[in-house]
């Protein structure tokens, strides 16, 4: 039986954790390794954990650069065949979520990178993101990495243990870091929902601090060296399509 890692890294997160861990522990598939590695919280996110601590494969807390960096602790734990990082103040959609991405890839086992939907929370009224089939081309020209969204996004272990975050970047490096992998690797889309994203103003998507750091993984990949017209044409015919794919299925 294939096992899944989840992940969570969490800061000073009581508000949600519970419901991010409950979403976890309550999967129909059993052979799931739970990792939290707390970045040295002073509110009562380490009595939370210590409710669940038998639940739980391993966890820790101590101060870290960043959630990335916390990240990569965690991945250098992780022994799961594929490694799905949950924010804190996230939850899987549903508890058959694992069974049924573990169903998926075990149709189609021959791919390292497979990546599903998120559903978004905001005020209680749920979303669901429909994506398609991603390339290096369509994420770059997007100038997001919403079309293969970091928390619906599932690794092998062997792309766990030759890619890390790169913690130079505070709030953008898992786009940097899905950029990098869809470089190398074809990364399956699978059209299941994976994750409840919760929205509320004090997330980093909706703070705006990642914009900076975006527009500077951007440049870094060359995407302003190519002609003006070239990259506005492609934008808007992906962020099109992708609109389109919301109204059909709404």
């Amino acid at each position: 039986m294939m096992k899944f890692t989840i992940i969570t890294v969490v800061f000073n997160g009581q508000k949600y954790l519970k419901e991010t861990i409950e979403s976890v522990i309550s999967q129909t598939y059993k052979n799931i390794e739970y990792i939290i590695i707390d970045g040295g919280s002073s509110d009562g996110t380490i009595d939370i954990i210590k409710e669940y601590e038998i639940y739980l494969s391993y966890w820790q807390s101590e101060s870290d650069k960043s959630m990335y960096d916390a990240i990569n602790k965690g991945l250098s734990f992780s022994t799961g065949e594929f490694i799905l990082i949950l924010n804190s103040d996230d939850q899987l959609f549903h508890n058959t979520t694992i069974a049924k991405m573990a169903a998926y890839i075990q149709k189609e086992p021959n791919y390292l990178a497979y990546y599903g939907q998120i559903v978004k929370l905001k005020e209680n009224k749920q979303i669901r993101k429909w994506g398609f089939q991603c390339s290096y081309n369509s994420l770059l020209f997007s100038q997001h990495c919403s079309f293969i969204p970091h928390p619906a996004l599932f690794v092998n272990k062997i792309i766990a243990k030759n890619f890390t975050y790169n913690i130079n970047y505070r709030y953008a490096s898992d786009f940097d870091y899905i950029l990098n992998l869809s470089k190398v690797f074809f990364i399956k889309y699978i059209p299941l929902p994976i994750t409840l994203f919760r929205e509320h103003p004090e997330s980093i998507t909706s703070s705006g601090k990642l914009n900076s750091e975006r527009l500077e993984i951007l440049k870094l990949n060359s995407l302003f060296k190519i002609s003006f017209i070239c990259r506005q044409f492609h934008f808007y015919k992906i962020w099109f399509y992708y609109k389109i794919l919301q109204i059909i299925h709404a």
